[in-house]
Formats: C-alpha cells, sequence, structure tokens
C-alpha cells in the first residue's frame, strides 16, 4: 500500500509541477481565436464502443466474465458483481456477508489474508448496496495468479467465523473511522434517505435477535443461495495478455458450484406525498449542507436518454448547470450545487440536488433550487442547453465509460447483471440524438415533483434562522413541516 501511495503522491507532484510551468510559460505568439467552436469545422466525434461480444467468457457453471486488456499501468482489476444486496434476505445478513468477505477465505485465518494483501500492496474493497454487492480485488501483475486464486476462494467460502460486527450492523473501524459522519453532508444524505424510505424494505435495519440469527448461521445461508455463479459477473482488466487472464478465470471459478439464480425481486415503490417535508439536524460547524429530492421509480428504457439529457441541463455534477449558475456564477453562494440521478434496478431510487453554504446563504440555496427545479418543468431549454448536452453525454460521458479495459468491462458486467444483454447500451446514442426540447420539458414534469420533496438541512440551525435575508428568501418552514433529527446516521 505504502508503495502504491508514494507512486500516487509523485504523479500529483508532476502533474502540479506541469501545471505551474504552463500556467507561467508566457502567452502564445498569435492572438486568441474567439470563433465558436462551431465555425471551426471540426470534425464529428465518430467514437465506438468496443463490442461486447469479444469480452465475454462464459463458464459451463453459469458465471459470466468479461475480459480485456488495459496496459495503461502494471495492474489487474477483478471485480465482481453480485446479484443480491441488503433487501434480499433478512435483515442483518447481507452486513455479516459482507464483514465475512471483507476477511478473506474460511481456508485462512483473516490475519493471513491481510497479510497477503499487504504484501502484494493490493487495494480490495467489499460494497454492499441495496440490489447488488461489488468486490474489487486491484494488484501488480506480477500478482496475478495468486490474486485470482485468492479472490476466487474469498468469493466462493468466506470467513465467517470472528465476526467483527457489532449488533448495530458495523464494525468498530468503521464506526470510528472516515469522515465525520453525523455534521457532514454524509449526515444529510443519512437524514434524507432515512426519511424516503422509512417503512419501506431499501430503510429496514437489523434487530439484535435479527443480528444474532445472521451471524449464528443466517449469512451462510444467504451466502449459498445468493453467491452462485450465476449470480456473479466478474469485470477482468488489466496488462496482461487477454488469453491469459481467460485462462486464469476458468482455471480459478469453474469448479465452483451452486444453485439456480434466485428469481429477480421486485421491491415495492415509494411515492412521496405533498406537502413537502423538512428533516433538520444541528450541527455546530461554519456551513451548513441541504439535500432536496425524493423518490424515483424505475426508469423505463423509453425514457432513459431524455432523463439524462434533463439531468445534465439541470444540475447533473459539471460546471455549466443551471443550478452551478445560478448558485455559484451569479451569486457566489456555494462551491457546488448539483443534481444526482440514482435509480434503482428493480426498486425505487432517488433524484436530489445537493448543495451547501454558509449560514447565511443556506435559505437562499433552497429558494434557488426549487426555482430551478419549476423552471425546468415550465419552460423550453434552449438550442445551446441541447447541443451541449447531447454532445457531453454521448461524446464524453458515454465514451468514457468504454475507453478504457476497466472501464469497458465494468460497464459491460453491471449490464449483463442487470439486463443479460447489450440492446440499451448498442443504441444509445442514437436514443439521445432523438431527444427533443419537448421531451425534456416532458420529462421534468414526469420525474420532478417539488411540490412533494424531502429537505434535508444539517448545520448550525439557529444561525441559518437568524441570517439576514439575501434575496427575501423565506425562512425553512415555508417549504413544509420541520422535524428536528438527532442521530440521522443510525
Amino acid at each position: 500500500m505504502s508503495a502504491r501511495r508514494g507512486l500516487a503522491r509523485r504523479v500529483l507532484r508532476l502533474t502540479r509541477v506541469t501545471a505551474v510551468g504552463l500556467l507561467f510559460a508566457g502567452a502564445p505568439a498569435s492572438a486568441q481565436d474567439w470563433t465558436h467552436p462551431r465555425g471551426m469545422g471540426l470534425p464529428n466525434p465518430a467514437f465506438q464502443r468496443p463490442g461486447p461480444d469479444g469480452m465475454r467468457l462464459e463458464l459451463d457453471n453459469g458465471l459470466t466474465a468479461y475480459v480485456a486488456e488495459d496496459w495503461r499501468a502494471p495492474l489487474l482489476t477483478l471485480t465482481a458483481f453480485v446479484a443480491a444486496g441488503s433487501a434480499h434476505g433478512a435483515p442483518g445478513e447481507t452486513d455479516v456477508v459482507a464483514d465475512a468477505l471483507r476477511r478473506g477465505p474460511a481456508s485462512m485465518p483473516a490475519s493471513e489474508f491481510r497479510s497477503r494483501l499487504d504484501a502484494m500492496a493490493a487495494v480490495y474493497t467489499v460494497t454492499a448496496g441495496r440490489e447488488e454487492t461489488e468486490v474489487t480485488l486491484d494488484v501488480p501483475v506480477e500478482d496475478a495468479a495468486a490474486a485470482f486464486e485468492l479472490f476466487a476462494a474469498t468469493l466462493r467460502g468466506p470467513r465467517f467465523e470472528e465476526s467483527s460486527l457489532s449488533r448495530a450492523g458495523r464494525t468498530s473501524q468503521q464506526a470510528e473511522g472516515g469522515i465525520d459522519w453525523e455534521t457532514s453532508i454524509a449526515g444529510a444524505i443519512a437524514a434524507f434517505e432515512s426519511r424516503l424510505y422509512r417503512g419501506h424494505t431499501f430503510g429496514r435495519t437489523a434487530s439484535s435477535a435479527q443480528m444474532d440469527a445472521a451471524r449464528n448461521g443466517g449469512a451462510a445461508a444467504f451466502h449459498r443461495r445468493y453467491f452462485v455463479p450465476s449470480s456473479v459477473v466478474l469485470a477482468v482488466a488489466g496488462a496482461l495478455d487477454a488469453a491469459d487472464m481467460r485462462a486464469h478465470v476458468t482455471g480459478a471459478f469453474d469448479g465452483w458450484r451452486g444453485g439456480a439464480r434466485p428469481a429477480t425481486v421486485t421491491f415495492e415503490p415509494i411515492e412521496t406525498t405533498a406537502p413537502r417535508q423538512v428533516v433538520t439536524a444541528q450541527a455546530d460547524k461554519l456551513q451548513g449542507w441541504v439535500i432536496i429530492g425524493h423518490e424515483l421509480p424505475v426508469v423505463p428504457r423509453e425514457d432513459e436518454a431524455a432523463l439524462h439529457v434533463m439531468d445534465y441541463i439541470l444540475g447533473a455534477y459539471h460546471l455549466d448547470s443551471r443550478l452551478f449558475r445560478e448558485s455559484r456564477e451569479k451569486r457566489g453562494l456555494t462551491n457546488d450545487n448539483s443534481s444526482f440521478l440514482e435509480p434503482g434496478v428493480h426498486g425505487p431510487g432517488s433524484y436530489t440536488m445537493r448543495t451547501y453554504g454558509r449560514p447565511e446563504a443556506v435559505r437562499l440555496l433552497v429558494d434557488v433550487t426549487f426555482h430551478e427545479l419549476d423552471a425546468i418543468r415550465e419552460t423550453l431549454p434552449d438550442e445551446a442547453e441541447m447541443f451541449v448536452a447531447k454532445g457531453a453525454l454521448v461524446d464524453g460521458l458515454y465514451a468514457e465509460r468504454y475507453a478504457t479495459g476497466v472501464a469497458a468491462t465494468r460497464s459491460y458486467a453491471i449490464e449483463w447483471l442487470r439486463e443479460g444483454d447489450h440492446l440499451g447500451s448498442a443504441d444509445y446514442p442514437a436514443r439521445v440524438a432523438a431527444v427533443t426540447a419537448e421531451d425534456v420539458r416532458a420529462t421534468a414534469q414526469k420525474y420532478l415533483h417539488p411540490d412533494r420533496m424531502i429537505i434535508s438541512v444539517m448545520g448550525p440551525l439557529q444561525k441559518i434562522a437568524d441570517a439576514p435575508m439575501l434575496e427575501s428568501e423565506p425562512h425553512l418552514d415555508a417549504w413544509g413541516r420541520v422535524e428536528r433529527v438527532f442521530d440521522p446516521h443510525r
């Protein structure tokens, strides 16, 4: 790990030096060319995604893998996507399975597993979502053979003994390390989600009795049911010959046996109701964090492109969205005001606007955000907004998803796990190109409902309330009934 961090620091240092050199290199000899890019006669982008069929490897046991060479660095990246998350099984079982995966295979002590990872300077992560679990191992290529065997052994039979989980379902390291959860943007997100998913399968938490049951065999049974080859799709990419990586996948995983993939579960929908709700949490900080949003239903393919175009114009994470311009460029209230489109797979996701600022700016940030939500529902985007959004989505974000071996195998693996085909990614550019301004407004009216959004605010609440008005913005209680939350992360 230390070697990899040292390399990262050297790359960062070189980048800074290069940037400084460019900054002071002097003005170009010729005058600035103010020609609009449309008038420069630039060729049309001609990006073509690499074909998925040549990457796909299907084993006799039902496991699918996407394999591609990636020579940018002497690394190998192994990722397993599993069609099971915290909403499956009984509460607490996914937490225990994820903890077991973090401690390696049952065939060796957890301390030995960590020692092997350290010896390889490996990066190893386990992320359990509501509907899917992701396990990733990133190692130098000289450790490829050992990495495949270790990765496969862990997925097939993780170490359930000696669990470090507390009754709350969190390890002591997770509880104590990392960011200051309760008093950051993460706390505001947690407060929002606790309200959004209250009473829903996605919002359930394990009781002490349920955690005991998970540790005493429930999680192991969950693993046997859901972690079967037909429920797993691998993404494998690195600085190795593709044939060698395919041989490693076959050798490590071909002997894995398990039952059929469990039937797909469709989770119950959510619909927030008017009037709006305001959730607040006290944090003695210099600024406040704001989350505004509601549920996002499962998005059919025919709505996907228009929703992405609308989201890009409104606030998708970039420097020329409507939210960014109105909040930062025109008013200087914040460093960021962005939208986060997070659809579910077989259940509800969320659509949120996230921002932050000094106490004096918080109420105005809420007001500005709602103004832009109303505007995109009521008016048509102009030609320039449509041109930029479509270009960015196809020639930027879409191309980026397939630009490297690591990115392409990951994108295809996720798509295969969820859809079982690649039709959606194949015609995505054409679907984006066909979106009209009228489609954008209709999509905003279908998927954005400002009148029933949840507003989550974390920060110095009294300072936010007492701050003088900047633009006649209302107090928080004007947006809905205010409810105080003290422990949003639980």
